[in-house]
């Protein structure tokens, strides 16, 4: 039998080639790591001072924007954004694990999906207080006291320490310029 070869590829299905540039995607499956739910900040009990909660770091992605305070941001500065302190007030920060304890300056706030957070650092903080591996850490925040600068290194751990309570009121000092003052 004597068939046209056009009309005997009629019959077979054609091998489809894939079209140049353009292979199928497979999807990417990451392994699996079980998630650490860190709570939400919390003040902690009366006879300390600041927060407890998680802190993180900024990328270098964020290198020369502008901050909350107008300044650009810069990842070699000791500087921090979060939403629990006025904008400019001198904070300590001691990670929880290690007892390390950095004074970083308020310049920025930080984005609402990260709730769970009391601060954000910078990453020259987070380099010294040993936390770029982890990324997440537990820390206590506090504002530092009105003397800081004459107490020198003692100023950071110093920030945790009881207030004094005022002989007139009864009431530990207020932060300055915190909305809500009168």
């Amino acid at each position: 039998m004597n068939v046209a070869p056009s009309l005997a590829a009629a019959g077979k299905k054609s091998a489809a080639k894939p079209v140049a540039g353009k292979s199928a995607k497979r999807p990417v499956r990451k392994p699996s790591s079980p998630r650490v739910e860190i709570g939400a900040a919390e003040i902690i009990e009366s006879d300390t001072t600041g927060l407890h909660g998680s802190a993180s770091f900024y990328g270098s992605g964020f290198q020369g924007r502008k901050t909350s305070t107008g300044e650009r941001f810069d990842v070699r500065q000791f500087t921090a954004a979060t939403n629990h302190f006025p904008l400019g007030s001198m904070l300590a920060v001691r990670r929880l694990d290690n007892d390390r304890c950095a004074i970083v300056k308020v310049n920025d706030r930080m984005h609402t999906k990260h709730r769970r957070r009391v601060i954000d650092v910078s990453r020259s903080v987070a380099e010294y207080l040993d936390m770029v591996r982890a990324g997440v850490v537990l820390v206590r925040v506090a504002p530092l006291k009105t003397d800081w600068r004459e107490q020198g290194e003692l100023a950071c751990h110093a920030a945790f320490e009881p207030e004094i309570l005022c002989d007139a009121c009864g009431q530990p000092p207020r932060l300055p310029g915190f909305p809500g003052d009168s």
